[in-house]
């Protein structure tokens, strides 16, 4: 079952699929001028445009990231974790993610 999660403004934050004892959660975030180096794997659009894709460890599960590139712009486009951490733990590691992200510009 796939359900949307809202913040305290009542706008759209995650998606959530629970799985039972699995749940992946998404969030579409906008960070520009991340770096995409190290295990990435990259698929090229057209020729101009790059998604660079990178898994990594998480609590009880993985974090994905998914940044855009179109060349002179770099941005980070989606988080997603994978795992066993209730929906709100989950939530609160990914929105943690996001601001040490946006911090630190590094994945």
């Amino acid at each position: 079952m796939i359900t949307i999660y809202r913040d305290e403004r009542g706008e759209n934050a995650a998606r959530v699929i629970d799985l039972g004892d699995l749940r992946v959660v998404s969030m579409d975030v906008f960070v520009e001028g991340v770096e995409a180096t190290g295990d990435f794997k990259v698929l090229e659009v057209a020729g101009r445009y790059r998604i660079y894709i990178k898994a990594g460890d998480a609590p009880e599960g993985k974090a994905e990231f998914v940044v855009y590139d179109n060349g002179s712009r770099r941005q980070l486009i989606s988080i997603r974790y994978i795992g066993r951490l209730t929906q709100d733990d989950a939530i609160k590691y990914l929105k943690d993610l996001i601001n040490n992200i946006k911090n630190t510009n590094k994945l």
